[in-house]
């Protein structure tokens, strides 16, 4: 049971009753603060305890409340889900929320400063880096790729131009077969190789590139990319987390990061 982004539309009924009134009740807010947590803590508790008998293989990595009593839910290799705090629902889907003519995708920024975190935290070294020309980098795009799809090759044929604008690109490893697999083998080759830029011209180009193994991030990126919603390459990211495509020309991505 996938956790995939599928189309959402909630329709709100607002009721309300009226009582005879009560004295006031005095309240401390540390009373309240202190309800509130507590009723949090054993919402999470319920929450995983469904899952778990839902879906055993589930690793659930963060359960916190969000909006219209909804708690968010991410799990890895998974895309982000709502939960009742009696753990009985889930809803499937983006959250949208609608303020006069503003609407604001809930989930999207919730997911964007998700990945930003995991994509901040990958070590430079294992990810194969086309440095902006002179080393002056105006922006930065994190590009999960393959080495075989026909889009990855084309937004690779940009990086001469990304690199005059400014523009620095950090790959990272999705084989789409999986892991492992022939193309991860492949991109073994690619990250074992003593010049791993030009090992993945090469290969990109579809020309030859000595078959190599060594101890490499591949599965590690492979299974970030599952964490931050990859579901095809190239999947491209900016440093605040915000997952622009798919394929790009480079006038486009430069559009993307205010880049002129």
């Amino acid at each position: 049971m996938k956790l995939s982004h599928l189309a959402l539309s909630l329709t709100l009924a607002l009721t309300s009753a009226c009582s005879q009134a009560e004295p006031p009740v005095q309240t401390s807010t540390t009373d309240v603060v202190t309800t509130v947590a507590a009723n949090s803590g054993k919402a999470e508790e319920t929450i995983r305890a469904s899952l778990k008998n839902a879906i055993p293989d589930a690793e659930i990595t963060s359960v916190k409340q969000s909006v219209a009593g909804l708690y968010e839910i991410k799990a890895k290799g998974y895309g982000t889900a709502y939960m009742t705090a009696d753990g009985r629902y889930m809803i499937q889907g983006e959250v949208i929320e609608l303020n006069g003519a503003k609407l604001t995708n809930i989930t999207e920024q919730g997911m964007a400063a998700h990945r930003k975190e995991l994509l901040a935290s990958v070590p430079l070294k294992d990810m194969v880096i086309f440095p902006a020309a002179n080393g002056k980098a105006k922006g930065v795009a994190y590009v999960f790729t393959d080495v075989d799809c026909g889009y990855c090759r084309k937004i690779h044929e940009e990086i001469p131009v990304l690199s005059q604008m400014g523009i620095e690109i950090r790959y990272l490893a999705f084989p789409r077969a999986g892991y492992p697999s022939p193309t991860s083998q492949k991109m073994d080759a690619v990250w074992c190789a003593k010049d791993r830029n030009a090992a993945m011209t090469a290969m990109k180009r579809n020309q030859p590139v000595t078959p190599a193994s060594c101890q490499n991030p591949i599965k590690q990126q492979y299974e970030l990319g599952q964490e931050v919603g990859v579901r095809g390459t190239p999947a491209v990211f900016l440093e605040d987390g915000t997952q622009v495509g798919g394929y790009l020309s480079a006038k486009d991505m430069a559009a993307l990061m205010k880049i002129k």
